[in-house]
C-alpha cells in the first residue's frame, strides 16, 4: 500500500484553494500523492505538502490504470462528480472519502454529509477532514512559497517582455477560462491601462493572459495605445505563478491566475459579477473584491441570459482605477 491519493478539482482556481486541505493531510502523517490534470502538475509542485503527482489522463481506463498502480489505501475526493467516485471505485481503492450527492453515495466508504451552511469554497473540505479525524489547517489561506529561483526566473520573464522602468508593475487579466459573463469589458481594461499611465507617474503596465485568451490581450493592447506587453500564453503555471510574484498588483477578472496571484503573496483588485465573492474571493489581506450585487446575481453562468451584462458593466473604469491606485499604495481594504 502506497498512502493517500488526493482527487484535484480541474479548474487553477479551484486547485489553489484546495491546497490547506492537502497541507493539513500532510500534517497529519499522510503523504498525498495527487490526481490531477497535466497542466496542473507544475502548480502542486510548487506545494511542499504534495508527495508526488500522478497524471489524470482523458481516457478513463488509462486513469484507473494508474491508481491501481500505485495501489493507494485511501483516496480524498474533492470534486463533488460521480466520476470521481466511479475512477476510485474502479481502482479499487478501499477507502473512499467524499461527500454525498450526484448519486454517488454507493460509490463512496465512507459517503459523508456535504455541509450546509454558506462558507467560503475555501473551506468546503473542512467537514471531510472532519470525517477523517483530520485537524484543520491553522488557516485556510492557500500560499505557495516560491523559491529565490522561482521569483529570479520570474523576474526575468518580466524584463523580456519588454517593460522598462522601475515603477510600480500593474498586471491586468483581462481573460476567464469559465465564459465571457466573468469578463469585465476588455475596452475598460484598455481604458484603466490609459488611465493607470496618467495617474501614476513611471507606471509598468503588463497584459497577462492564458493560452485560449491571447486574442483579448492583443485587443487591449492595441486598445491601449500598443505600449503595454503581453505574457503568459506560454507558459506553464509554475512560471505563470514566478511571473506574478513579481507585480505590485493585479486587476483580474474572477479567474484561475486571481487565486493564483493570492497565493504567491500579490494584492488583487477583484472583479465579481455573475460568480460569488463570498464563496469564491481571493483569500489573505490586501484584496479589493468589486461587486455590484444585482438581483439577478450571482447566477453562475457561461453567458448572461439577460444579455446586458450589467453585473460587470457597472463597475467603472474610475471605480477600478481608484481601488488599484489605493492598492499600490498598499492603503488597508
Amino acid at each position: 500500500m502506497s498512502g493517500t491519493v488526493v482527487l484535484a478539482p480541474n479548474w487553477v482556481g479551484d486547485t489553489v484553494m484546495a491546497l490547506p486541505t492537502i497541507e493539513a493531510l500532510a500534517a497529519a502523517g499522510r503523504q498525498p500523492a495527487v490526481l490531477a490534470r497535466p497542466h496542473l502538475k507544475p502548480l502542486l509542485e510548487l506545494c511542499p505538502a504534495v508527495a508526488r503527482v500522478a497524471e489524470r489522463h482523458t481516457d478513463d481506463r488509462l486513469t484507473v490504470e494508474e491508481l491501481r498502480r500505485h495501489r493507494f489505501d485511501e483516496a480524498v475526493l474533492l470534486p463533488n462528480s460521480f466520476r470521481s467516485a466511479w475512477l476510485t471505485r474502479q481502482a479499487g481503492i478501499p477507502r473512499r472519502w467524499g461527500y454525498r450527492g450526484n448519486w454517488r453515495a454507493p460509490l463512496l466508504r465512507p459517503a459523508v454529509k456535504r455541509p450546509s451552511r454558506r462558507r467560503p469554497q475555501i473551506e468546503d473540505y473542512a467537514g471531510l477532514l472532519a470525517a477523517m479525524e483530520v485537524a484543520p489547517p491553522p488557516d485556510w489561506v492557500p500560499r505557495l512559497n516560491l523559491s529565490t529561483a522561482d521569483r529570479e526566473a520570474g523576474r526575468a520573464l518580466v524584463e523580456r517582455t519588454g517593460v522598462t522602468g522601475d515603477g510600480p508593475l500593474i498586471g491586468l487579466f483581462p481573460g476567464a477560462e469559465f465564459g465571457p459573463s466573468k469578463r469585465w469589458p476588455w475596452r475598460r481594461f484598455a481604458e484603466l491601462a490609459r488611465q493607470l499611465r496618467r495617474r501614476l507617474a513611471g507606471a509598468r503596465i503588463l497584459i497577462v493572459v492564458g493560452p485560449s485568451e491571447t486574442w483579448l490581450g492583443v485587443r487591449v493592447h492595441e486598445e491601449s495605445g500598443h505600449v503595454h506587453p503581453l505574457a503568459g500564453p506560454d507558459l506553464d503555471l509554475g512560471r505563470l505563478a514566478g511571473l506574478l510574484a513579481a507585480l505590485d498588483v493585479l486587476v483580474t477578472n474572477d479567474s484561475g491566475p486571481m487565486h493564483l496571484a493570492a497565493s504567491v503573496g500579490v494584492p488583487c483588485v477583484a472583479l465579481f459579477g455573475p460568480t460569488d465573492p463570498r464563496r469564491t474571493a481571493p483569500a489573505g489581506a490586501g484584496h479589493r473584491i468589486l461587486y455590484t450585487d444585482r438581483w439577478c446575481s450571482p447566477c453562475f453562468r457561461r453567458r448572461c441570459p439577460l444579455l446586458r451584462h450589467r453585473c460587470l458593466k457597472e463597475i467603472t473604469v474610475e471605480r477600478v482605477l481608484g481601488d488599484a491606485l489605493a492598492a499600490v499604495d498598499r492603503e488597508p481594504s
